[in-house]
């Protein structure tokens, strides 16, 4: 039992804490931080629906990857590759976590655009790895597509709270995806490290025989120009965000926390879910979002009140 327990990635639920993102952007953008206990429940309850549906896409990868796990110096010890289950018992257990998710979702009577943003969870999981899309195949598409999930968590963490007839802004929404691809990108190039091998890397993974260290850091770059990029103008634009232009500095520390701890030569031979263990890279991290929810329940516009939003007067 164990073994399919580990199909399904509990442990990998962590990543779903990003809904708390779209929570964050519903109460300052639409709520104005007025909520009540019954809107921290539904928060809560948000989370689980988004677990289920997230295992049952990791059961689909583990299912469709063992023949590419196989050559993997450690994902060939996983339950299939290994013999470890039975893939007609992993299948039944998909479905029972996509019935389980939806299920819950419409018991917790959530709005139709979560159940839609739910939905487009689990049509992302059969994008990215069922043929003849299985989008984890093309360089760079694979990173695009993986991390779209991270504009999808916004959407449940948002329309958990409001309902569909507010959008969150596009510049957020951006962002959110641009810092997932720099997140994911990341976890390539340490990947790509960590096996070491052009020819064995090209038959684990078809993208890789794309990749280069030079191609995946110069799109790391990218990802993390377009992410300040689009944060900014969200900063600039909506008055509730303009005080966070004062976390914008450790936002640019935590982005080269990671990028120094990726590239480190000893660091290649860490599993890439590791990267983001660099306790400077948690330090910042945490740090950011502290004072990111201070500043946004902050009464006082204190970038308008330093003059670094808007022309000067005299």
């Amino acid at each position: 039992m164990i073994e399919y327990i580990k199909i399904c990635r509990p442990d990998h639920w962590l990543k779903n804490i990003f809904i708390l993102f779209g929570h964050v952007v519903a109460l300052a953008l639409v709520m104005n931080f007025q909520f009540t206990g019954h809107h921290v429940w539904m928060a809560l309850l948000s989370l689980v629906p988004a677990c289920l549906i997230a295992s049952a896409n990791y059961v689909l990868n583990e299912i469709l990857d063992a023949p590419f796990d196989a050559m993997h110096p450690t994902k060939k010890l996983r339950g299939i590759p290994a013999g470890k289950v039975k893939v007609s018992i992993l299948w039944w257990i998909k479905a029972g976590l996509i019935i389980g998710g939806f299920a819950f979702a419409w018991a917790c009577h959530f709005n139709w655009a979560y159940h839609a943003s739910l939905l487009l969870l689990l049509i992302s999981g059969v994008a990215y790895n069922v043929r003849p899309l299985r989008l984890k195949d093309r360089a760079f598409m694979d990173v695009i597509a993986e991390s779209f999930n991270n504009p999808i968590r916004l959407w449940l963490g948002y329309y958990a709270l409001v309902e569909p007839h507010t959008v969150p802004p596009a510049s957020i929404v951006l962002a959110w995806w641009f810092f997932g691809a720099l997140l994911m990108t990341g976890k390539r190039y340490a990947e790509f490290r960590f096996i070491g091998d052009a020819e064995l890397s090209g038959r684990y993974r078809r993208s890789f025989q794309t990749y280069t260290e030079k191609s995946l850091i110069l799109a790391m770059i990218t990802y993390a120009n377009l992410f300040c990029f689009c944060t900014g103008i969200a900063m600039a634009t909506y008055p509730r965000l303009n005080n966070l232009v004062f976390v914008f500095p450790f936002i640019v520390a935590a982005v080269l926390a990671y990028f120094h701890h990726a590239m480190k030569t000893e660091n290649a031979k860490l599993e890439p879910e590791q990267l983001m263990q660099s306790p400077l890279v948690i330090v910042f991290t945490l740090l950011t979002g502290v004072l990111t929810l201070w500043l946004l329940m902050a009464e006082t516009n204190y970038a308008k009140a330093a003059h670094l939003l808007g022309p000067l007067s005299w």
